[in-house]
């Protein structure tokens, strides 16, 4: 039997207030359904015997329409070719109120998909059309409280009737033999970890497909992350998209790439000692063909305060014109009198305008030629700016 496994299409996803005009669709979250498609048709295509979807369908429990409609439309199009398709809720997908409902109930009256949602272990058979042999999906969704989740494992078990037995689940994976020190964790309040029930339990499934961590990886031989068919922050810059083509009478499991928008975490700029041209120069040398319409960012280190109100910020973000979205991060220093570094300020993020007392320094700092007594200028100027702030508030 062939499957396809993925995961985590967070249908719904937006960002970056950059609409399309035509459609008048958030650009980033068009992004997300360009990815959907991608592995809708390479299903409709390829033709698995069915598709596995590892959790975060969607991107929340409450899902906009078009997202609602974007999956619908997808999931006809799989059974129109008569692809049966299991999904489990992801933690993004389960809401905090069970009382309100779950969108996987209208998901799940689709005649071909099993749905797993109700914070409970569940198992599907699926016979294969020519062989008549069966494949038992076994299905750990998130489950909110860890009761729930210790009644689940304690219901795992390989059906000894079908001939392959799989594991879906969506968390953080932990193997308790496994000392690789990989942690697949998301930093997200409310999310899973699993712990390998292989060794737990002493089951052994024929194939396990997780969702929740962005990024293709290999547990064991056959115990899989697909990753995400789109990235949602810069700390999955360098991760590949793309699902899994698995074959269980073969053994085979296969990583399939698909294209999706450019991220990159550009090499760190160290400013020290640096002038605000030179900075700009280096920065220039980074903004190459590669930042077309893509998603970038750029930490500036060890800049000192003063460089800082001299740097051209406007400048700097045509540089990276070309980019869909252009994120700095700016790491401030002070400076002792005889030049050198003091310890870090914590690391700050700095948009395209500052408050308006960095604003007033910093166009005294570009426009003072040593004509004019800019620390005082500036320490009068400031004076001025806090009165005119207590007056805004009332006090």
């Amino acid at each position: 039997m062939r499957f396809i496994h993925f995961a985590d299409t967070h249908l719904g996803y937006s960002d970056y207030s950059k609409v399309d005009p035509r459609t008048g669709v958030n650009r980033r979250e068009q992004d997300f359904y360009d990815a959907w498609w991608r592995v809708i048709d390479a299903i409709v295509a390829e033709k698995p015997d069915f598709v596995l979807h590892a959790g975060d369908l969607f991107q929340s429990s409450r899902p906009n329409n078009r997202a609602i409609a974007v999956a619908l439309e997808g999931l006809a199009k799989i059974a129109d070719a008569n692809i049966p398709f299991v999904v489990v809720a992801g933690n993004h997908s389960m809401p905090r109120i069970r009382a309100l409902g779950n969108i996987f109930e209208a998901i799940a009256v689709l005649p071909n998909v099993r749905a797993c949602y109700q914070g409970r272990y569940e198992k599907f058979i699926l016979p294969h059309p020519v062989s008549g042999k069966s494949c038992a999906i076994h299905c750990l969704p998130h489950c909110s409280l860890t009761t729930e989740l210790e009644k689940a494992y304690a219901e795992l078990h390989i059906d000894s009737a079908a001939a392959w037995n799989i594991l879906v689940a969506h968390g953080g994976w932990r193997s308790v033999k496994g000392e690789n020190g990989l942690d697949t964790r998301m930093g997200e309040f409310n999310e899973q970890f699993l712990e390998d029930p292989e060794t737990r339990l002493g089951l052994r499934f024929d194939y396990i497909a997780l969702g929740h961590y962005h990024r293709y990886l290999g547990m064991n031989d056959h115990t899989f992350y697909s990753g995400s068919t789109e990235r949602t922050s810069f700390n999955e810059a360098g991760y590949t998209s793309g699902y899994i083509r698995g074959d269980l009478e073969r053994c085979t499991w296969e990583y399939v790439t698909i294209p999706s928008r450019p991220m990159l975490r550009l090499q760190p700029l160290d400013c020290f000692g640096k002038s605000p041209s030179e900075i700009m120069r280096e920065l220039e040398q980074r903004a190459g063909a590669e930042i077309h319409e893509a998603l970038i960012s750029i930490e500036l280190q060890n800049l000192s305060r003063d460089t800082y109100l001299q740097l051209d910020l406007s400048a700097m973000d045509e540089l990276f014109a070309a980019a869909f979205h252009f994120e700095r991060q700016l790491h401030m220093i002070s400076v002792s009198s005889k030049g050198s570094r003091d310890e870090p300020q914590v690391a700050a993020e700095i948009g395209h305008i500052g408050s308006l007392r960095d604003e007033f320094s910093r166009y005294l700092a570009a426009n003072g030629d040593g004509a004019l007594p800019r620390e005082e200028l500036e320490k009068e100027g400031l004076r001025y700016l806090l009165e005119a702030e207590r007056e805004e508030i009332g006090e």
